[in-house]
């Protein structure tokens, strides 16, 4: 009983649809009781017929309104995947603009030190607390030897203190074992760089007399046949008059970040000067 009923109202509105057009294919010629009856069923089947119109307007919105949102979804999604890989692309460049900077650094220290050097590519750091000292992937197969200077573009980086066939170890110039003679640019008062763990070293021994001012260039002075005369250790970062005894308390930022290198130059003859 159930699939005849369902099919019951759909036959009923046919067949009201089927007598309203042969009522109007009648035209002038229709009887007076034909154009009553007319009216009659196009009174009790208009709104039938404009609820379906309604309903079929509605389905076919909802249907392109379907297709419409999947072509934007995979649309937005085409979008979002370009997005991404134009970031990726944009980060590569990046990096690529950054590692030329850098090379360029190197290079043009390169020119200025007259010894021959290598270059070499930091591939880790000393994990111990008291030590700061990092490995490089030149060894003594590309001559890399114990006491040569490594420089970065910014100026020096530390020393070789251990070799290995393709590896060595360098201690950065904040490693508390560090020590190098030095100068201030300025006043070419001279002092022992000492190293002081963090990122930071003083320049040790230098009278209260003497002028030294915060953002002074230290330099190498050349003394002491490790670093070439000239390079730069770093900048004063503080100078204190004030404390006990004869000298004064300067504390010495490096010239180079030691915690973020990658690229350095190991010079392999030292001894020799360059022009501050």
């Amino acid at each position: 009983m159930r699939p005849r009923t369902r099919l019951r109202t759909p036959l009923i509105v046919a067949a009201a649809l089927l007598l309203v057009i042969s009522l109007l294919s009648l035209g002038l010629k229709r009887a007076p009781i034909l154009k009553k009856m007319e009216g009659a069923v196009i009174y009790l089947t208009a709104p039938g017929l404009q609820a379906l119109h309604y309903v079929g307007r509605t389905l076919k919105g909802v249907w392109e309104g379907y297709f419409y949102l999947v072509g934007l979804r995979q649309e937005n999604t085409l979008l979002r995947s370009h997005l991404e890989e134009y970031g990726q692309k944009e980060i590569r460049y990046q990096e690529a603009l950054q590692g030329l900077s850098r090379l360029e650094g190197l290079l043009n220290l390169k020119k200025e030190v007259p010894q021959p050097v290598t270059g070499a590519r930091v591939i880790a750091y000393d994990p111990s607390l008291w030590s700061r000292c990092a490995l490089i992937d030149q060894g003594q197969d590309q001559g890399v030897k114990k006491g040569l200077p490594v420089l970065a573009a910014g100026g020096i980086v530390g020393r070789i203190v251990d070799t290995y066939p393709h590896h060595a170890k360098v201690m950065l110039l904040v490693d508390r074992s560090s020590g190098a003679d030095a100068m201030v640019q300025r006043t070419r008062v001279r002092g022992i760089l000492q190293g002081k763990g963090g990122n930071r070293c003083s320049l040790d021994y230098v009278p209260k007399s003497a002028d030294v001012q915060e953002g002074d260039l230290v330099l190498a002075s050349g003394l002491g046949g490790i670093f070439p005369k000239g390079l730069v250790f770093g900048k004063v970062s503080a100078a204190n008059k004030k404390t006990p005894g004869v000298f004064q308390e300067i504390e010495v930022t490096p010239a180079v970040d030691l915690s973020a290198l990658e690229e350095v130059l190991v010079v392999k003859v030292v001894n020799l000067a360059i022009t501050p």
